[in-house]
């Protein structure tokens, strides 16, 4: 608990020295968040090459799922033996992952401490405080931050799914933090946080893995021969 205290107050310190670089708590909050973003991004392009990697086995997975669905004993010996005939370890990108969290956490209890942007606005709004639907009347351009929230997530969604059944599953997401970034939850500069870590993160994604590929379709059901004679009787 310690060490992570120590974390939050190593970031605390680095926001002010930016702050007093810059002048300005809005851009020290994106130019500490692109700075974390860039010290970790071994760790995110390790992450992102094994998230690569099992993306390109998708469509011979779904052969496997087709060909196994009433086997999913089979089917999941097969997948294993995919993963080795490829080299690809379908927990490469855990590692990375978990060794991101404390210091992204630490940064999310940073910026949510009271006080900690000195009463700057943003649209005539503390950073520190957190903006509800009635505060959003009376300055309606604070109203880009749940659209900007918003959408970043749908894009991040968009490249990183391509699932359809996941995609479905998290459709909700854009728009439940979206809805969070207004309801009083959590302070301004938290979502500023959040909006500019997700640009960053759609940026890594783009030149590690490359442009999104499009969500797999689900296979066909195989046909037997009863049915394919069926079918050509028919035309006939």
């Amino acid at each position: 608990m310690q060490a992570f205290d120590a974390l939050v107050s190593g970031l605390h310190w680095a926001l002010q020295a930016l702050y007093g670089a810059v002048g300005s708590y809005l851009v020290a909050i994106v130019l500490l968040t692109v700075l974390i973003r860039a010290v970790l991004h071994p760790l995110t392009r390790k992450q992102l090459g094994s998230m690569k990697a099992m993306q390109a086995l998708g469509p011979q997975m779904q052969v496997l799922r087709r060909k196994y669905k009433d086997n999913m004993r089979q089917f999941n010996v097969e997948v294993m033996n995919l993963y080795r005939a490829h080299k690809v370890n379908p927990f490469g990108g855990c590692l990375p992952l978990l060794l991101q969290l404390p210091v992204l956490y630490a940064l999310f209890a940073m910026l949510r401490r009271p006080k900690v942007f000195g009463g700057e606005l943003l649209f005539g709004f503390p950073l520190e405080a957190s903006p509800t639907f009635a505060v959003l009347a009376q300055h309606p351009l604070l109203a880009l931050i749940p659209i900007l929230t918003g959408v970043t997530t749908y894009f991040q969604q968009r490249m990183t799914i391509t699932d359809p059944q996941q995609a479905q599953m998290f459709i909700i997401m854009p728009f439940f933090l979206a809805y969070t970034s207004i309801a009083g939850w959590f302070p301004l500069g938290l979502s500023v946080y959040w909006i500019i870590s997700t640009i960053v993160y759609l940026l890594e994604y783009y030149l590690v893995v490359g442009p999104p590929a499009p969500p797999l379709q689900p296979a066909p059901p195989k046909r037997g021969r009863r049915q394919e004679k069926h079918e050509a009787a028919q035309e006939e």
